[in-house]
């Protein structure tokens, strides 16, 4: 069983079964946010305090993952970049619309380039896809120098448009390698909302995790905070889990949960009926007047 957090009824019907439609992406639309805060505690982190509090950042962690997808409850879905607490900078794209990610036809053309560090080959993220670049005008060196720089795209927004309702979208999130000042992330490495198996391969290079968490910020208003973890989640992984690397929130959409798992009481077995019977038999008995 599952259920949808979204006001009123959504459509399944709706939902395109087949493959992946390109739908317009609209330019950055707002200005930076400044001053920008750290939150957590990475002194590198920048985030629009405006857009989040503390309580929801650290709720991010437990919060739901984003299991079954997200789903657009209009014509128009609006995306805002709220900050970032990752070191390393990342692209946030559209990887589907209109079905579930085939990780098929993702990941071929990136094993026939080489690899997932061979971007000037094959680059799946382009401006037709492509929504934020997370650490854009502040990389962690950059910030190691003076700590002073604002990442320019946190507080703005993009919307995507020519929707229907019902349209299943798959965000991916593209990480770019630093080596730097101890840091060690020396690969590219694709993560996505969804399911574990959408963060799976046809080789086994990624990890079948999920690595994204929401937080409803109005259900009513279909309106949620999903924060990314942007490491690896496989064996050895050394990620602390909080899923508050990347937050954004997206507007118009509905976002799928598994209902809570019932625990029912087993039912007593029929020798343990018969002892309690003959038990409560022989404590009557006892109380008889004599």
């Amino acid at each position: 069983m599952q259920k949808k957090i979204v006001a009123g009824v959504l459509a399944l019907s709706a939902v395109a079964s087949g493959s992946s439609f390109a739908a317009p992406i609209s330019t950055l639309l707002g200005s930076t946010t400044t001053p920008q805060v750290q939150m957590g505690p990475e002194w590198f982190s920048r985030f629009d305090a405006s857009l989040i509090t503390s309580t929801q950042f650290n709720q991010l962690k437990t919060s739901p993952s984003v299991n079954l997808g997200l789903y657009a409850t209009s014509d128009t879905v609006k995306i805002t970049y709220v900050g970032t607490g990752a070191s390393r900078d990342s692209n946030l794209f559209l990887a589907s619309a209109g079905g579930a990610l085939n990780t098929t036809t993702f990941w071929n053309p990136i094993y026939a380039s080489g690899g997932t560090n061979n971007l000037g080959t094959y680059n799946p993220v382009n401006a037709a896809n492509e929504l934020f670049e997370t650490r854009a005008g502040c990389t962690y060196p950059t910030a190691k120098a003076g700590n002073t720089c604002l990442a320019s795209q946190v507080g703005k927004s993009r919307e995507i448009t020519g929707l229907s309702t019902g349209t299943q979208l798959v965000f991916g999130l593209q990480t770019i390698p630093l080596v730097y000042d101890g840091i060690n992330l020396p690969n590219v490495e694709y993560f996505f909302t969804g399911p574990g198996t959408n963060n799976d391969d046809p080789k086994g290079w990624n990890d079948d995790a999920v690595h994204a968490h929401v937080f409803a910020l109005d259900a009513s208003a279909n309106k949620f905070l999903v924060g990314f973890e942007d490491t690896w989640l496989g064996r050895g992984s050394k990620s602390d889990r909080d899923f508050n690397d990347m937050v954004f929130i997206f507007e118009g959409v509905a976002v799928d949960n598994p209902e809570p798992v019932d625990h029912p009481v087993p039912a007593p077995s029929t020798a343990a009926l018969v002892a309690l019977g003959l038990g409560l038999m022989g404590w009557r008995q006892r109380k008889q007047p004599r």
